[in-house]
């Protein structure tokens, strides 16, 4: 078994590595920038693929990652765990016909709840306690953890897969939310008088969307709306999807700032 995964601000890469570290102890587990993740891919007839909800849809990067080697997904079996905020409606039933595509055979799902890193949205702030967020994790390790043991059981599971997730994944299909992350979006917005010209975001952007110039980070049109740049800002001074900072969260600071 091998784990692969796109993260933005840690959570799906814990929940991919614990999962499959439940299952198999000597397993690896893998994020899609990685170099060589391929040679691994090539060695093992099953693989965890991980990846955030963003509005109903997979991160542009994911997608592209695996649409661009369809063919070494050929013939292989997948598990899809898929990691959520506000929203799950039909991530991972987009992320299983684009597998079938390339081939693959999908053996299951589970979707586990995480704090959301979407903090610069009105609408995240008024839906979410941030003072949770460790409650949070501490309810989904458990749930990792029984999802393993089903795994182990070969007991089928196709969380994220119900007709209520059709359902909403339409609607958020045809509203703003989908068009914002079907696409490269031109983002972050960054705050001239915050930004310092650290050029953290800039290491840190798995588009390499980001540059810096005037002592400035500026930003391109290559944006897959990760929020890592967002999460990781020591001044504040980007937003992607939002105007106005209201929290930022990243995994390894184990929650809000």
């Amino acid at each position: 078994m091998l784990g692969i995964y796109f993260s933005g601000t840690g959570n799906t890469r814990h929940a991919v590595e614990r999962f499959v570290s439940e299952v198999d102890s000597t397993a690896k587990s893998l994020s899609i920038e990685d170099g060589g993740i391929l040679d691994e891919l090539e060695k093992n007839e099953m693989f965890v693929f991980g990846f955030p909800v963003y509005y109903s849809n997979i991160p542009k990067i994911a997608k592209d990652f695996i649409i661009e080697n369809k063919a070494s997904f050929k013939g292989k079996k997948v598990f899809i765990i898929a990691t959520k905020g506000l929203f799950n409606a039909f991530g991972v039933g987009y992320a299983r016909r684009i597998f079938a595509d390339c081939g693959a055979e999908f053996i299951g799902s589970s979707q586990f709840n995480m704090p959301d890193n979407i903090r610069d949205l009105k609408i995240m702030e008024v839906a979410f306690d941030y003072s949770k967020d460790g409650k949070i994790l501490e309810k989904t390790d458990k749930k990792i953890a029984k999802a393993a043991d089903k795994f182990k059981a070969s007991k089928r599971q196709k969380s994220g897969l119900n007709p209520l997730n059709y359902i909403i994944g339409f609607f958020l299909k045809i509203l703003w939310f989908y068009p914002n992350t079907d696409s490269y979006i031109t983002a972050p917005k960054v705050d001239t008088e915050k930004c310092n010209s650290c050029g953290l975001c800039v290491k840190l952007c798995p588009m390499k969307n980001l540059t810096i110039a005037d002592e400035k980070a500026v930003s391109g049109d290559k944006c897959t709306v990760c929020y890592r740049c967002f999460g990781n800002c020591p001044t504040q001074a980007l937003t992607v999807l939002g105007d106005k900072v209201y929290g930022q969260y990243v995994f390894e600071k184990g929650g809000t700032s």
